[in-house]
C-alpha cells in the first residue's frame, strides 16, 4: 500500500469517525428533546383522554340503566379506547423519538459498507 492510499484511507476514517461523533450528538439532542416535549404534553393528554373515558362511562350508565350487561360491555368498549389512545400516545412519542437516530446510523452504516 502506498503511502497516497494509506493517507487517503486514514482521512476516510478520520472523516467516518467524526460523523459517527456527529450523529451521537444529534441523536442525543433529538432524543432529549422528543422525550422533554413528550413530558410536556403527556399530563394534559392524559387529562383529555381520562375525561373522554369518565364522560363515556357515565353516559353508558346513563343509556342502559336498567341492562347491567350492556352496560358492562358499554364501559369495556370505552376501557378499550381509553387503553388504545393512552398507549398510541406512548408509542408514538417511542418512535418519534428513536426513529430518526435509528434512520440516520442506518444510513452511515451502510454508506461504511458501500465505501469499503
Amino acid at each position: 500500500m502506498t503511502a497516497a492510499a494509506n493517507s487517503r484511507k486514514q482521512e476516510q476514517a478520520r472523516r467516518q469517525r467524526r460523523a459517527y461523533r456527529l450523529l451521537a450528538l444529534c441523536s442525543a439532542v433529538w432524543i432529549v428533546g422528543v422525550a422533554v416535549v413528550w413530558l410536556y404534553t403527556w399530563p394534559p393528554t392524559t387529562q383529555v383522554y381520562d375525561a373522554a373515558y369518565y364522560a363515556g362511562q357515565r353516559d353508558c350508565r346513563a343509556r342502559y340503566a336498567g341492562n347491567y350487561e350492556r352496560v358492562e360491555r358499554c364501559i369495556a368498549l370505552f376501557n378499550l379506547q381509553y387503553l388504545r389512545s393512552r398507549n398510541g400516545h406512548a408509542i408514538s412519542g417511542f418512535l418519534v423519538a428513536l426513529f430518526p437516530p435509528l434512520l440516520g446510523w442506518f444510513a452511515i452504516h451502510i454508506r461504511g459498507r458501500m465505501q469499503q
